[in-house]
């Protein structure tokens, strides 16, 4: 069980060439598959998914020199009494990688974010890659 957890993706792109997709907080769209609809008013992002849930979140920190953006959850997930996610990307040798972290508390015993989202997290970088790298799957 955790609430603090990461996952990560190498991608045989440049690093400023995979921040410019995966560190638009408007591009998710083109990579998160659950997501259907985004909508930025400011720093609020609000993000419709497939199953009709609508997430409302808050761009928190951007930095584009270190390719690292966070966003908090203000609402659209029960139980959690807080949540930040951050994605980054970090050059590597032959690429980069792209790292999505999500910390998060619940008032709901047991709560384990990491059960809940790291199956679906790992699919969108899967899914990030593809788009990066110019292949299907």
């Amino acid at each position: 069980m955790a609430n603090d957890f990461e996952v990560s993706i190498e991608v045989a792109v440049p690093a400023d060439e995979a921040w410019a997709l995966a560190g638009d907080a408007v591009r998710i769209i083109e990579w998160f598959g659950p997501v259907v609809e985004i909508v930025m008013d400011g720093d609020t992002r609000t993000a419709t998914m497939g199953n009709g849930a609508v997430l409302v979140e808050r761009i928190v920190d951007r930095d584009d020199a270190a390719r690292t953006y966070s966003y908090e959850v203000i609402s659209g997930i029960p139980g959690l009494t807080s949540h930040r996610a951050t994605i980054a990307v970090d050059e590597v040798t032959g690429g980069s990688r792209v790292r999505w972290r999500q910390v998060a508390t619940s008032d709901v015993e047991g709560y384990d974010i990491e059960s809940r989202l790291s199956g679906v997290m790992t699919a969108g970088l899967d899914s990030l890659k593809s788009a990066l790298e110019g292949t299907s799957g």
